[in-house]
């Protein structure tokens, strides 16, 4: 800028010029410097008014990403909002961010403002590669000529139904990664084989979306949450690789996972799955299996005392390649009961199916009996296994509940005492042990 003069404006002329040709552009009230003892309504207006003035005094040309992220949903700031983004795309702004969500508290139901598609629409080729919408209506207009830049899409609590987002979706022929959160309206969804490109998927949570098909072909990762069973289709010729699934009210995680995903994804190599199971030992070997998987991860939630950790072991059976095993384990059974006497302890038969298992972790661990027993079925079933990791921690605050005041104390000497009477002795000392 120059040394600066007070017979001059040489250090404020410097600085217009620098916001002139900014290329990244965020419009927050943390970045615009508004005081929050502001009335809510006064500093409303003040964040439109810096807004227009930066706006107003911008080249114009050679923006990378334009971001607005302030409560705005209101009728009367729609034709700002109209303008600002028209700005954004008709100045090239490779990324384009519009979050208009409450700080507090967000319903679509609340939701007014619409996204102008027609001004993305525009018909010169724009260049947007990334969008993120959160908190508002779309709804493509007839004369939408699509994003055919677009490589991420990103849509949070937006309004949208199945019919205009497979619209949508249709004309983003570069579309990699699609992102949805909190779409209400979304019970049915399916990707086709326009979306050539399309590597990742993650819905989380759309919370009524029953069936989703897909056919895009180089697809290779997929992230869902949901509240109950989701009936997902693929088309044969689609090698997915990874897979993250929660589901809240599932009957049976663990069914859903032989009976749906494992015919479904042969070619899986990497599964989180999230939920509830009955936990039923079963004689009978599963009647699918992953025979590609190496990463599995169980989040297993609300599980009754009266059923059996050990028929974990029979899951990890149907995977014989499997590397890397996480487990947590969430309200199993009481802790250390066999802290103070003798337990005999169950084992299954030892077949040693589990060849390539180097890493067994168990989070929640209680040192209770069936912990103890899966815990000792992995080291006495896995002859390359190298760490073995387990840690109570996930359980604390209800250990806190039982165990009173000094639960630290009583905790920590029973845990060591448990782990150290049933499980150190029983490793090899090429595995190595780790608990907390």
């Amino acid at each position: 800028m120059g040394n600066w003069s007070p017979r001059t404006k040489e250090p404020y002329y410097s600085l217009m010029t620098f916001m002139r040709l900014y290329p990244n552009l965020e419009f927050t009230s943390k970045a615009l410097g508004l005081n929050k003892r502001v009335h809510k309504q006064g500093r409303r207006a003040k964040f439109v008014r810096c807004v227009n003035t930066i706006i107003r005094h911008h080249a114009g040309t050679g923006i990378n990403s334009f971001t607005l992220k302030r409560n705005l949903n209101n009728h009367k700031y729609a034709h700002y909002i109209d303008r600002w983004i028209y700005f954004a795309v008709r100045s090239g702004a490779n990324e384009l961010t519009i979050d208009l969500s409450p700080r507090w508290y967000a319903h679509p139901r609340d939701v007014k403002y619409s996204f102008p598609s027609s001004n993305v629409a525009a018909p010169e080729p724009t260049s947007i590669e990334y969008l993120k919408l959160c908190f508002m209506n779309l709804r493509p207009l007839p004369t939408f000529s699509g994003l055919r830049s677009l490589k991420t899409l990103d849509l949070a609590l937006v309004c949208i139904t199945t019919e205009d987002l497979e619209s949508l979706l249709s004309y983003t022929p570069a579309l990699q990664q699609l992102k949805l959160r909190q779409c209400p309206m979304l019970e049915y969804l399916k990707i086709t084989d326009v979306l050539a490109k399309l590597v990742y998927i993650d819905i989380v949570p759309c919370l009524w979306l029953k069936i989703l098909e897909i056919h895009a072909q180089n697809l290779v990762a997929i992230n869902t949450y949901n509240i109950c069973h989701l009936k997902i289709v693929l088309s044969e010729a689609l090698v997915l690789k990874g897979a993250h699934i929660e589901l809240v009210l599932s009957s049976d995680v663990i069914e859903y996972a032989f009976t749906d995903l494992a015919p479904l994804m042969p070619d899986l190599e990497s599964l989180f799955l999230s939920g509830c199971t009955e936990m039923i030992i079963s004689r009978r070997p599963p009647s699918n299996r992953f025979h590609c998987l190496k990463q599995l991860e169980l989040k297993l939630q609300d599980i009754s005392t009266k059923y059996d950790l050990l028929f974990l072991a029979k899951f990890v059976d149907a995977a014989p390649v499997l590397e890397a095993l996480v487990l947590h384990l969430e309200d199993i059974e009481e802790p250390f009961c066999y802290m103070e006497k003798e337990a005999e302890l169950r084992s299954l038969e030892k077949h040693c199916p589990h060849k390539n298992l180097k890493l067994v972790k168990m989070t929640g661990f209680s040192a209770g009996r069936s912990s103890l027993e899966l815990a000792l079925y992995f080291v006495e079933n896995s002859p390359a296994l190298e760490l073995l990791i387990l840690d109570h921690r996930l359980d604390r605050s209800v250990w806190r509940i039982t165990f009173g005041g000094d639960l630290d104390a009583k905790c920590s000497k029973g845990y060591e005492h448990t782990i150290s009477k049933y499980v150190s002795n029983a490793i090899p000392r090429r595995v190595r042990l780790s608990y907390s």
